[in-house]
């Protein structure tokens, strides 16, 4: 009688295990991962500011998969400030996402074309401050789904292909022949447009080519700018005098590992570049060795108790031990 007792009692305590096994799941994988458990182990150096840095990415040197992916935690700013590759790309960061989509978005630099006007000569010299990224043999990626090409001032600009032409290009009027601030970006005074998804959906490199209004040759100033921007912040409402001041917009980038990357040893998909995963029921960082931990493993140490129940006859107390969700 007593043996059958604590059986029920032990399979009631399993079926409520089993049937709580969803919630227990939902529930552990709420909270994002620990910090620790993102970054490559024996490297303590991982945040910058509030910001915490998640392997591949990683500041000093054993704690990144390349050196594409190092991160510079500049002090010299007030906050300070991070920068991708400092040696070659040295882009601010802004935001990197490891377990949801790869990217990783910086602060895109603004290409512009500035006058020097003479009155004596009755001349103008057109110079370009055109910014050319080139990804060409890193990791990153810029993306045509996420991207929109952004002209502001009087005049034209084409977004260049280094191996394949124009890959977009719009044309910016302005009212009396000047330029004026805008809030807006629909033709007057700034322009914008999607890049077409004619062939890959990604590229390595652009250039901008600019053509201004004539009103505007026989003026000493920068009377175009153009930039590629962020689709997500391009929805939110920004001042164009402030954006050229800044001198950049947010880019998010996309990013994938080179394989083969002995350190990453999870569910890797995808060409040219590999983006990992961990698999159903585990959490953590795919991109490490060992780094996507057991879900169900932890949600039943973290949620099963044991309770005792006791048990008497005539003559002796035994104690059980049974299972209890709480």
């Amino acid at each position: 009688m007593i043996v059958g007792f604590v059986v029920v009692l032990g399979l009631v305590g399993l079926i409520m295990i089993i049937s709580s096994l969803p919630g227990l799941l939902e529930a552990a994988s709420t909270p994002p991962p620990p910090d620790e458990y993102m970054v490559k182990p024996n490297c303590t150096e991982f945040k910058c500011r509030n910001f915490s840095i998640s392997y591949p990415f990683g500041m000093g040197e054993d704690c990144y998969s390349s050196p594409w992916f190092s991160i510079n935690c500049n002090s010299s700013f007030n906050p300070p400030k991070l920068f991708l590759n400092h040696s070659r790309l040295n882009l601010e960061v802004l935001n990197i996402s490891v377990l949801d989509r790869p990217t990783v978005t910086v602060n895109s630099p603004i290409s512009s074309s500035c006058n020097n006007y003479s009155s004596t000569k009755n001349e103008t010299n057109t110079r370009m401050r055109n910014i050319e990224l080139n990804l060409n043999g890193s990791p990153f990626w810029f993306s045509k789904s996420d991207t929109i090409f952004m002209v502001l001032g009087c005049g034209s600009a084409r977004l260049m292909k280094q191996t394949k032409g124009v890959m977009a290009g719009c044309a910016s009027i302005c009212r009396g022949g000047r330029w004026n601030e805008t809030e807006d970006c629909f033709g007057v005074n700034c322009c914008q447009t999607t890049i077409s998804s004619t062939g890959s959906s990604i590229f390595k490199n652009y250039s901008v080519n600019f053509t201004t209004e004539e009103e505007e040759d026989n003026v000493t100033d920068c009377v175009v700018h153009a930039l590629l921007v962020d689709t997500a912040w391009f929805s939110i409402k920004f001042s164009s005098q402030a954006l050229i001041e800044t001198g950049y917009a947010p880019l998010s980038l996309l990013w994938g590992i080179q394989e083969p990357d002995g350190y990453a040893d999870h569910r890797c998909v995808g060409e040219p570049l590999s983006f990992c995963t961990c698999g159903f029921g585990t959490e953590g960082n795919p991109f490490l060795k060992n780094g996507c931990r057991d879900l169900l493993k932890n949600a039943l140490i973290a949620r099963v108790h044991v309770i005792l129940v006791t048990t008497t006859t005539a003559n002796k107390s035994t104690t059980f031990a049974t299972p209890r969700i709480g």
